[in-house]
């Protein structure tokens, strides 16, 4: 028995190691993995489409980072209400991961988040890389339409230079730096040889992911402030002779953050207003469609990564202008979904006849003139090649989730069964005892004000620290229950100690790895050509620390259990000795 004991403490010990650095080396695959992807359509050979129609107007971008939907009906933005009251106005939903940086990129590729090139986590200027796939600044750039771009830092990095002809980049972000990029905007807003300009203003951001959130004074004087910018923009500009663009990257959480997939994070305003633009207030539309719609405004063909669609109902075109614009996005549709499925299969793959049937029926109807019908079979085109790309995407995604869900069946029961095969008479302690932990980890986690999302990690510097200490603490005081337990029951035997106390750590270990199982089936060790599911990215960028914490906590604390619990005895001992003889003494007669 005694052997047996010793051979399970040191299974325990080996498993809690081996556990400690698989997790530290899942832990960091992962997240250099989420820092190295890159678009799987970066390689893609996708030429882009000849101009679609004359160019409409000049065109001016304000991007207002960190300003959700909800935020600008709540604030008083008096020149953002009164450009929504005389302009064309809409709420824009975005595809999570909502950081900014890949939401930047979207807003000028049309692509979400897995193929725009961007990386799917902000990082710092100097980690950036140019785009590779194409942009509104690439399409303006080959139609020799003069471009400008003035905001912060990183867009120096994410687009090469030779394809912007005005820029201004400010080194940091916030109020000063906002003030230099709308001196540097204004004059530029005076050449009308300019057909794209981009002005990207960073203080709303700012306030709401450090200063206290969306509820706080600070977030509120950063959108008025930026807002006064905004209508002294609005005034400087000819809006018979131009179109501005008001627009956010995303939202945020109450507490300021954002990258999950939150109301306040995935919802933003968008607003357009100017010549070519019927006011009014539309339905909602998708983050994807800005670029394809501002490239039409300035007749260009959409980037050949988009997949969004153009927003026809609010633009002023005939009806040989949609449809040749909508023929145009279907062509780029259908060699976008064939490059696609192409770049994740490894090998070349054919789109389906059937839509280049209905490809060459959109045509053969614009050159006889049915434009209506020639829209209508374009429009038809675009949708099957997106729901072609759809499914190739999920099929390919099914695909490694197959095995990899009986390897994690596998792992969890073998998991199990070392538990479960060295429980003792304690067993029901250490359930309570570990249910106790868990339990006390998630109140702490709710009492802390966080949610289960990406958005609820706030500062990456900050977050493993606070994962670390809550882990701790119910950890702690799992095992001070768990020396309660075995006080309470009197055990003397330190083995027996040790081999339960360390049953203790392993199946609270395994009770924070669950959701570990459930992201490995879903999303696989590490970030590949797709982009992870968000919410069980969220439970492995959570669990893989959580594990280890726990793991390494488990190693060392049965130590001060068991010695806790001898010298407990000790004294128990000593006082039972005592309080016999001082019994005996009381009654001298008795003895024999």
């Amino acid at each position: 028995m005694t052997r047996k004991k010793y051979v399970s403490i040191g299974l325990s010990l080996l498993a809690l190691a081996g556990i400690i650095l698989g997790a530290a080396w899942w832990g960091k695959a992962f997240f250099t993995s989420v820092q190295n992807h890159r678009s799987p359509l970066r390689q893609a050979a996708l030429a882009p489409q000849p101009v679609v129609a004359p160019k409409q107007a000049k065109v001016v971008m304000v991007l207002i980072s960190g300003l959700g939907y909800d935020a600008s009906l709540l604030l008083d933005l008096p020149a953002l209400e009164q450009l929504k009251q005389a302009g064309a106005t809409m709420a824009v939903e975005s595809t999570p991961p909502t950081y900014s940086q890949t939401a930047w990129a979207t807003l000028i590729t049309g692509a979400p988040p897995e193929t725009n090139d961007a990386p799917p986590v902000d990082l710092p200027v100097a980690q950036l890389h140019p785009l590779e796939v194409d942009t509104l600044f690439a399409r303006a750039h080959a139609a020799q339409l003069p471009t400008a771009l003035v905001g912060p830092a990183p867009w120096r990095r994410l687009i090469p230079r030779n394809q912007l002809d005005h820029t201004f980049f400010a080194d940091s972000a916030g109020p000063e730096a906002d003030a230099a990029i709308l001196e540097a905007t204004l004059p530029l807003l005076k050449n009308d040889d300019i057909a794209l300009t981009l002005a990207h203003f960073t203080q709303v951001d700012l306030a709401g992911q450090n200063l206290g959130g969306t509820e706080s004074s600070a977030y509120r004087q950063a959108a008025l402030q930026v807002d006064a910018y905004l209508g002294q923009i609005s005034q400087a500009l000819d809006l018979n002779r131009s179109v501005l663009v008001v627009l956010s990257d995303h939202g945020h959480i109450p507490d300021g953050g954002h990258g999950g997939d939150e109301v306040e994070v995935i919802w933003q305003p968008l607003v357009m207003i100017g010549q070519g633009i019927t006011p009014g207030n539309y339905s909602d539309i998708r983050q994807t469609d800005i670029a394809p719609t501002v490239s039409t405004l300035l007749g260009l063909a959409a980037p050949t990564a988009s997949q969004g669609r153009i927003l026809f109902e609010l633009l002023r075109l005939d009806e040989r202008e949609q449809a040749q614009a909508q023929l145009s996005l279907a062509q780029q549709r259908l060699a976008l979904a064939e490059a696609y499925a192409s770049q994740i299969e490894g090998t070349p793959t054919p789109v389906p006849q059937a839509i280049l049937t209905d490809l060459a029926r959109a045509q053969t109807a614009f050159i006889t003139n049915n434009l209506s019908g020639a829209f209508q079979l374009a429009l038809l085109t675009q949708q099957e090649a997106d729901a072609y790309l759809l499914a190739a995407r999920r099929y390919r995604v099914a695909s490694g989730q197959w095995w990899r869900l009986p390897v994690a069946l596998i792992i969890l029961l073998v998991w199990f069964s070392f538990i479960w095969r060295r429980r003792g008479e304690h067993a029901g302690s250490i359930l309570i005892a570990a249910g106790l932990t868990l339990g006390l980890y998630h109140i702490l986690y709710q009492l802390q004000g966080h949610t289960y999302s990406v958005s609820g990690l706030g500062n990456f510097s900050e977050w493993p620290f606070d994962i670390a200490r809550r882990t701790a603490v119910s950890l702690l005081a799992g095992g001070g229950l768990m020396l309660i337990f075995l006080m309470l029951a009197r055990e003397e035997d330190w083995l027996t100690l040790l081999s339960t106390s360390y049953g203790f750590g392993l199946l609270v270990t395994f009770a924070f790895a669950l959701p570990l199982f459930w992201a490995f089936w879903q999303n696989g060790l590490t970030v590949t050509w797709h982009l992870p599911a968000i919410l069980p990215a969220f439970w492995q960028i959570t669990g893989l620390l959580e594990v280890m914490i726990a793991a390494i906590l488990a190693l060392v604390l049965p130590w001060p259990i068991m010695i806790l619990n001898l010298f407990v005895n000790l004294i128990r001992r000593r006082l039972d000795e005592s309080r016999a003889r001082a019994k005996s003494d009381a009654l001298p007669g008795l003895h024999l």
